[in-house]
């Protein structure tokens, strides 16, 4: 699991943007970063149709989206910071649209680290401190730490 905390971008947006428009600001990161194949872009917006990534955690909406392991070339994340929150629809259809401030962009080479990464994510999620203190201050090191101690 490491290996996508190995490659780190994190991305502020302070102007309002629906999630397909968010979505394609950050695949764009991916590939100007030689994280991901052409292609990845239209994977991850498909993906994201097909299988919400919004989640109704503790003072802040999130959401996790990713493509296909077949699209990264470089395991990564890329965190992107929403000073206005953008509508995705939730994971597993349950609760209602979330209004996501915190995305958590996985490029993922390997599928078992995707399980592994999201188990870690979820505990730390749990924490609405945490959250908000990651959505205030940008402060990935506490995120990083727990990610780290968890592998």
């Amino acid at each position: 699991m490491l290996s996508i905390l190995n490659s780190l971008q994190i991305a502020r947006f302070d102007q309002p943007m629906d999630r397909r428009t968010l979505l394609k600001e950050l695949a764009e990161i991916a590939l100007r970063e030689g994280w991901a194949k052409e292609g990845f872009e239209q994977a991850l917006l498909e993906r994201e149709e097909k299988y919400p990534t919004g989640i109704h955690a503790a003072g802040s909406g999130i959401a996790i989206p990713h493509a296909d392991a077949e699209w990264t070339l470089v395991p990564g994340m890329i965190v992107a910071v929403l000073k206005q929150p953008v509508l995705f629809e939730p994971m597993g259809g349950q609760g209602g649209e979330v209004q996501v401030q915190i995305v958590f962009l996985l490029l993922i080479a390997n599928p078992d680290d995707h399980m592994a990464f999201l188990s870690a994510l979820a505990d730390f999620i749990s924490d609405g401190e945490k959250l908000a203190r990651l959505r205030q201050e940008e402060d990935l090191i506490s995120l990083l730490d727990h990610l780290k101690r968890v592998d």
